[in-house]
């Protein structure tokens, strides 16, 4: 009762009654359930509440959702009794009969302002947009007062007095990274009772009680849960890693969801809090906690994390109910976002999916999350990204490590996207982070953009309503059969295609889909998309985990076969562009001359050797706890190799296994790039650099060298004598007592001579 009493006194101010006018006592913009009007529909409504002693009539009072146009609605002549309450149905009927009252405008559930009018035009009401969810009204509390809430009960034509009021919940600690363990405490408006659950379920009364207070502290004793259970089929069955118990005792923290009721009824909102303490906050990355009821994930019937009763053990690679699609394989879940300092980025309802293709099979799943009204919040207000300005998102994507073919060194795709983002294509963005499932650690996942019409939107400022977006390889059915009806050597038939595709982007996009070696494509992880009026097509770049896996691999004999019997990775269909697109002379000169260019550039080996090591570190520190969840990949000393010998020696060797494929298939004498392939072929990088690089000799072993530098004086300003390096070893260099410049680094034994060109800069 005291509590009552002190809520009361406090806001007593605010619950003062208006004058004496009529007033916008609660209205629903998106009613399911609450009211039915005459026609039986769920209509929304709003109400009118006399707060004085007397009948009030309004005739010719009006009220409108348009500020321009305050007349938009009249009333007829009806009569409000003393402290009595009318409702209009903004049901856009325009209508009144059987005493049911219906405006000509409807309530945006994104919210729209409410204006009140008496009958000489004077503005009496007003209430300022507010979203609200299905069956949530808004109201005063009490009625008449300046005091406005969102109703967990809605009242039309009742009181919104307590206990209609939605009880709000306070607690003496928010979600966060805490040093020490400390008890947790709550306040709340009404005195009903609180329940509380620690494993994601929504609590009900047969929860636990939140009494005085519950003690928050480090969860590292609490034996494994939810990463004892299946999230796959057998390994004997999959091509993709199968779940395996893991050995470890993996992270744990708290995830907390709390509720009050009364008399068995809910009276209040979920809440659901995560808190991480001592060693549990020391990660280098953000963490994402997710809190769903457990059977959202592992239920056999509607677990979207499981085989389930989805899965057919003659078609595993394909079966599980984590390959189910579709809004109803939509599962509610609480998202709080934390930068890697602690500090809440987000945290609001949503939804969640499983992404992607084949690799749903997979123990770690692909992730896609929504924002949207029902939950609460219609988007993801937060720069989730760090190269995007964008800071407003309807959904994204945690990808899963687990895509990669061959080696497991969890960052090809990032890797690719960070290398090409200068070039003319769309690409993704991506920032790893670490998830929690219900409190449980599950591991590294890479967030990035969701490609879709608002990627494009945000992207190119767009409206999404304005863009056709393809899933798919080129299937512009008008395109494709003039392309198939008309030689392209022909300049005027060129001319036509190249007025319907954006070149350059597919210039771009075609070299970077080649010089990777993604054998995926193009009959996969194809999308492209232009404006519906006037627009060009455009391709999107992504998904390069099967990439970088054979440094020899000739993409052109890939990216021109035209064999009916094949339907992937490279069907007709899918080459069909690009090989048409070869028979003119004025796209293949354009062709070669940037694909020169960009070996000259982008694709310089010392440069994506510094993009390789600027990302392997990102991931570097949490790579172990990785694997202790995953037992993938399988050490920390393979996950190393794995960078060395798939990744450094691809980007070391592509390039000039690229120049041989190019002047074989086009047939030249000469191509404007040149690339030594010595015997000993070392490399140094950064580079550009600060004065800090790296010297990586390759495939002899040097004894004895000598190395020296030199500024372009040919000043020596730097010598080290004996050094000897292992076949791959590294030797790290510091110059950063030199002045801004260009150097000579040379290293020289009995059977290697060589000398490079450093950059010195403040970049």
């Amino acid at each position: 009762m005291r509590t009552i009493i002190l809520f009361f006194s406090l806001v007593a101010l605010n619950f003062t009654t208006h004058s004496q006018t009529l007033l916008i006592n609660e209205f629903m913009a998106k009613n399911s359930s609450s009211i039915e009007d005459k026609d039986g529909d769920y209509s929304d409504w709003i109400e009118i509440y006399n707060p004085t002693d007397s009948e009030i009539n309004l005739n010719n009072y009006s009220i409108t959702d348009n500020e321009k146009k305050l007349r938009k609605w009249i009333f007829p002549a009806v009569t409000i009794q003393p402290n009595g309450y009318l409702i209009l149905f903004a049901s856009d009927k325009d209508e009144f009969s059987n005493g049911e009252l219906h405006t000509n405008f409807k309530i945006s559930t994104d919210g729209e302002k409410l204006i009140l009018l008496d009958n000489e035009e004077n503005i009496i009401d007003s209430i300022e947009a507010i979203s609200l969810s299905s069956d949530e009204s808004y109201g005063r509390v009490p009625d008449g007062s300046f005091n406005w809430s969102k109703l967990q009960i809605s009242s039309p034509n009742t009181s919104n007095n307590p206990p209609n009021i939605a009880n709000e919940i306070f607690l003496s600690a928010e979600s966060g990274f805490y040093e020490n363990s400390f008890y947790l405490t709550q306040n709340s408006i009404l005195e009903d009772t609180i329940y509380y659950t620690l494993n994601g379920d929504i609590p009900t009364p047969e929860s636990n009680i939140f009494g005085d207070s519950i003690f928050i502290q480090p969860q590292n004793n609490v034996p494994n849960q939810l990463s004892n259970i299946p999230t796959s089929a057998k390994q004997s069955e999959l091509s993709s890693p199968a779940w395996q118990k893991p050995s470890v005792s993996v992270d744990k923290i708290t995830t907390l969801r709390f509720a009050s009721f009364k008399n068995g009824k809910r009276t209040s909102d979920v809440y659901s809090k995560t808190f991480l303490v001592g060693s549990q906050s020391g990660y280098t990355l953000p963490v994402i906690s997710l809190v769903t009821e457990n059977q959202n994930l592992f239920d056999e019937e509607k677990g979207i994390f499981v085989p389930g009763e989805n899965f057919d053990p003659n078609i595993p690679e394909w079966t599980g109910n984590y390959f189910m699609k579709g809004d109803e394989w939509e599962r509610d879940v609480h998202i709080t976002y934390f930068t890697k300092e602690g500090k809440i980025g987000f945290s609001q309802n949503a939804g969640i999916r499983n992404h992607g293709g084949k690799t749903r099979q997979a123990a770690q799943k692909s992730l896609r999350l929504y924002a949207r009204k029902e939950y609460g919040e219609k988007n993801f207000d937060y720069k989730l990204l760090p190269n995007r300005d964008h800071e407003e998102y309807k959904r994204f994507t945690l990808r899963s490590t687990m895509g990669g073919w061959g080696k497991d060194n969890l960052i090809k795709d990032a890797l690719s996207q960070s290398i090409v983002k200068g070039l003319n294509i769309d690409h993704q963005d991506f920032q790893p982070v670490i998830v929690f499932i219900n409190g449980e650690y599950w591991g590294i996942h890479t967030l990035q953009d969701r490609l879709d019409e608002r990627y494009v939107e945000y992207i190119h400022q767009e409206d999404k309503d304005s863009v056709q977006f393809r899933d798919w390889y080129f299937t512009d059915e008008s395109l494709v059969a003039f392309i198939e009806g008309n030689d392209l050597s022909s300049n005027n038939n060129y001319e036509e295609v190249i007025s319907r595709i954006d070149v350059d982007n597919f210039i771009d996009y075609s070299i970077a889909e080649m010089f990777f070696a993604n054998y995926d494509w193009p009959s996969n992880n194809a999308k492209l998309w232009r404006k519906i009026e006037d627009g060009k097509w455009r391709w999107i770049f992504f998904d390069l985990d099967a990439g970088f896996r054979d440094k020899n691999y000739n993409m052109f004999a890939h990216n021109t076969k035209n064999d009916p019997s094949i339907e992937w990775p490279n069907s007709p269909g899918s080459t069909l562009l690009f090989r048409n697109l070869l028979k003119n002379d004025t796209f293949k000169s354009k062709f070669i001359a940037r694909y020169a260019q960009l070996l000259n550039t982008t694709f310089q080996s010392d440069y994506m050797l510094t993009k390789l090591d600027s990302i392997a570190n990102i991931y570097r520190p949490e790579i172990e706890k990785h694997i202790g969840r995953w037992s993938y990949p399988e050490s920390l000393a393979e996950w190393e190799s794995d960078i060395e010998i798939e990744l450094e020696y691809f980007l070391r060797r592509r390039p000039c296994a690229v120049r041989e494929n190019i002047i074989n298939f086009f047939d030249l004498d000469s191509f404007d790039f040149e690339c030594e392939t010595k015997n000993h072929q070392s490399l140094l990088y950064p580079n550009p650099n600060q004065g800090e690089f790296i010297y990586q000799n390759n495939d002899l072993k040097l004894n004895d060298a000598s190395i020296t530098i030199y500024n372009t004086s040919g000043q020596l300003v730097f010598e080290e004598t004996g050094v000897s390096l292992n076949a791959n070893e590294k030797k790290s260099i510091n110059l950063k007592n030199l002045v801004i410049g260009i150097y000579y680094f040379k290293i020289k034994s009995t059977s290697v001579s060589e000398i490079h060109k450093v950059f010195i800069s403040n970049y």
